[in-house]
Order: structure tokens, then sequence, then C-alpha cells
């Protein structure tokens, strides 16, 4: 079994047993990032519409109501940690890096089974991608990223491409639809062997709501990565008094534990500071802490509040002009004078 191949098996918290020398490089790629999105079981790709967008959807970028940042540890299993940076502005441009270090591991060998050292792995990626809003309901974006993998003494560097869309359905408002296609590039060379990318195919809807004057949202994801089964991701969430927001995700993707996440997140102003707890079985449990700024005054992209089929509004009729309060009167018209009698004769002929 290669090390690499071990190493993904124990990042992604899969069957042990699926580890094998096929094994995709780069898995890494896979892993939530952002306490929000892993919150609600990484079903975002249409609610990608954060500094986290280019990461699920770049689509998303066409949405950003105000510049945004994000930072994010994640405390993941196994003595895997995980840091990741993201922004996104209103103009559309967005970049993110995403490092996942997986420690130190001692280095056995054949003749010296009780080990010979250590060795260290670790895996980056540097992204950056744009979006735009083709219409007022559809929106689309690019994200181009250098990634690397590194075991001992051993690395491999790749470029993909991903790709999105973001749909608002206008006869149903609050709802959007998302598509995504991840990972498309040439094949990397890892130690002697050439091995294609892990292309990742993902859609979504999500369904913004107020329940009982609380903002709430829910979300479904479908993905499918070439060389393993379909995954769904299902997220809830709703915000109390429009400060405290709770989570609720669930993936298939995490075989090791029950797949289900539970987060916290606390909304003061422009902060926003979020919490996720992911139990991995007997791997062990992650814990991920993001923290979230925004700023550039109000919003450039407003969201349509209007449908579809709404006509539009009637013109108002010109209102009369009003006299200024110190124009005089006009004058009053003189009273007519009744006309003299005329005389002639023996008869008065009066008018």
């Amino acid at each position: 079994m290669r090390a690499s191949a071990l190493l993904t098996a124990l990042l992604l918290g899969a069957r042990l047993a699926h580890a094998s020398a096929g094994e995709e490089p780069f898995s890494f790629l896979f892993i939530d990032a952002g306490a929000r999105a892993a919150a609600m079981g990484g079903a975002y790709t249409a609610l990608a519409r954060d500094s986290n967008a280019l990461l699920y959807n770049p689509a998303g970028l066409s949405r950003i109501e105000k510049d945004e940042a994000t930072f994010m540890h994640n405390e993941h299993f196994a003595g895997v940690a995980q840091e990741y940076a993201a922004f996104a502005l209103k103009n559309g441009i967005g970049g993110n890096l995403n490092y996942v270090n997986l420690g130190s591991m001692p280095r056995t060998t054949i003749s010296n089974p009780g080990g010979a050292g250590d060795f260290s792995a670790w895996d980056l990626a540097l992204s950056g991608g744009y979006g735009r809003r083709l219409s007022e309901a559809l929106g689309a974006g690019a994200g181009l990223k250098l990634i690397r993998e590194a075991i001992d003494d051993e690395s491999a560097t790749g470029v993909a491409l991903d790709m999105g869309a973001l749909y608002s359905v206008q006869d149903y408002p609050g709802l959007d639809l998302g598509l995504a296609v991840q990972n498309l590039g040439p094949s990397v060379r890892f130690q002697s062997e050439s091995e294609t990318l892990p292309v990742h195919f993902r859609t979504g809807a999500a369904y913004s709501f107020t329940a009982y004057v609380q903002p709430s949202a829910l979300a479904v994801d479908f993905s499918k990565e070439l060389s393993e089964e379909a995954a769904v991701a299902l997220g809830a969430e709703t915000v109390a008094a429009k400060a405290l927001a709770l989570r609720l995700g669930f993936n298939t993707r995490n075989a090791a534990g029950y797949g289900v996440s539970v987060g916290l997140g606390w909304v003061l102003r422009d902060f926003s500071l979020d919490y996720v707890f992911i139990p991995y079985g007997e791997l062990g449990d992650a814990h991920r802490f993001s923290l979230t700024c925004r700023w550039g005054g109000g919003e450039s992209r407003p969201e349509p509040v209007r449908t579809l089929r709404e006509p539009p509004p009637a013109p108002k009729p010109p209102k009369a002009e009003a006299l200024p309060a110190h124009a005089p009167l006009p004058p009053a018209k003189p009273p007519r004078k009744p006309a003299e009698p005329r005389k002639g004769g023996l008869i008065e002929i009066t008018e």
C-alpha cells in the first residue's frame, strides 16, 4: 500500500479497505473548509455566496454583497491540522489558501521495522477566481488553482480549473440552484506514475426563508468523483435573534462516523465566529473554528426583490402644482353692474 493512499484514507475518514495503489492524489481537496459550510454537511454548492465561494462554487463570487475574508483552523483527527484563508470582493474577485499538515510519522523499512527516523507530509492549494452576473437570476464563475502534495522527499504539482453556475429561481424567491465542475486539468506525475486529477461534479439546491421571524436555510448537495460513489449532503441553519446561528448537517462521504456535523455561530455586526464538531468514529473527532470579517459599505449587488410574475408598477399620475405659501391670491372679478333702464315713449323698457 502506497503511503499517500493510507494518508488519504485517514484524511477523509474513508474505509481503509478502499485505499489502494490506485488512489487518486490531491484528495485533501474534498475536505470542507469554513466552519459554516462544514457544519451544514458541505451542502454548499447553492449557498456559496461568501468568501468560501471559490472552494464550493466559483459562481458564488457573482453574489458578494460586501468585501469579506475568512480564516479557519481545523483540528482534524489523528494529529492532522488544516489552515485555511479566503477572501471575496464585491467586484467578483476571490482567492483562497488551503494547507493541510499531516504531521510526522515514523519511517519503517523491511530491514528496520522498528523505525528509522520520521518523515512528514503536507498538501497545499492556492486558488484565484472570478464570478460575474450574466442576468438578474444567473451568475457564472471560474477559478484556477495550483495544487501540491508532498510526502517525505517525494512531491507532485498540478494545475486545475473549476467552473460553476448559480441560478435564482425567480418564480420561487429564496430558491437557488448551483452546479460546479472541479479539478479539471492535465495528469500529474507522482514518483514514477502519471495520475489524473480527482475530477469532481457537484450540484445542489438551497432554500432561504424566514421561520418564526428567524432567518433560516435548507440545502442539499449531490456530488460525484469519477473514481468514487456518489455522495449526498444535507444541511440546515437558523439564526436566532439575528445573532446566534444553529446548524446541523449530514454527509455520506464520512463513512468512518455517523456522517453528522453540529455547529454554532455568533454574528456581531460585520464579524462572525463559527464552530463545528464532526465525529469520525474510532479515528477521532474534528473541531473547526473560523473567523469572518466584512467591510466595504452597503450592498453593491442587491438580490432581486421582485419576481418575474409580478407586473411592473403602474406610473403615478402627475401631481398638480401647488402655489407657494407666499404667492398672492388672484384678484377677484368685480361684480357685474345692473343695466340702466332705457326709456322710450310711453312704455318704459328695462332689461
